[in-house]
């Protein structure tokens, strides 16, 4: 736990860092709304959110002071098709799954409306002795940065008694979910 506590004091050292190099949305690409579905979708398509993504994982794996694992890229002509969850109402696709060698895991889903709109991302991460892999941590925190959104809030909640949290931070809202010693949950959507 210790480690993970050490780990995630980098993950906020490093956004604090680049927090000042974070790209602003302009006004033009403000979230426009579902009439359908009343959903709102994401100022980015999916091909942009996966080249961003591809980019700050590399530009992360390369900082030498995070020690960071090889992270598995967005390959874009490799995401699968919508596949319709019932239970919840929206069609996903899995951008990545991966796992590493001390059994941790990392998933991360594109979700969208009934019209096939992108509107939210949902991250989980397992491990094996504690809630969340350091490749998942890592994945995580690729999220966050090109998101805009301060990693601080799952220090925040794995620091704290509670099992949920939900905050709003820049054009997001986040709810942050951790299952005890098991895994961490995170669906992001646009506000």
């Amino acid at each position: 736990m210790k480690n993970f506590i050490f780990l995630l004091s980098i993950f906020l050292l490093s956004f604090t860092l680049s927090a000042c190099s974070r790209e602003n949305t302009s006004s033009e690409e403000k979230e426009t709304k579902n009439v359908e579905s009343s959903q709102i979708a994401f100022n980015f398509s999916l091909e942009e959110f996966a080249q961003a993504y591809n980019e700050k994982a590399e530009e992360i794996e390369n900082d030498e002071e995070m020690n960071s694992p090889i992270l598995n890229r967005i390959i874009f002509d490799d995401i699968g098709d919508f596949e319709y969850d019932e239970n919840k109402n929206i069609y996903t696709r899995e951008l990545i799954s991966e796992s590493d060698d001390s059994g941790g895991s990392f998933t991360l889903n594109a979700w969208y409306d009934n019209d096939q709109n992108f509107n939210g991302l949902n991250l989980s991460t397992f491990g094996s002795d504690n809630m969340a892999s350091d490749m998942g941590l890592f994945n995580t925190l690729v999220v966050f940065h090109i998101l805009g959104i301060d990693i601080g809030h799952l220090n925040d909640l794995l620091k704290s008694d509670q099992d949920m949290l939900d905050i709003e931070d820049g054009d997001y809202s986040v709810h942050l979910a951790k299952l005890p010693d098991t895994a961490v949950i995170i669906k992001i959507e646009p506000k």
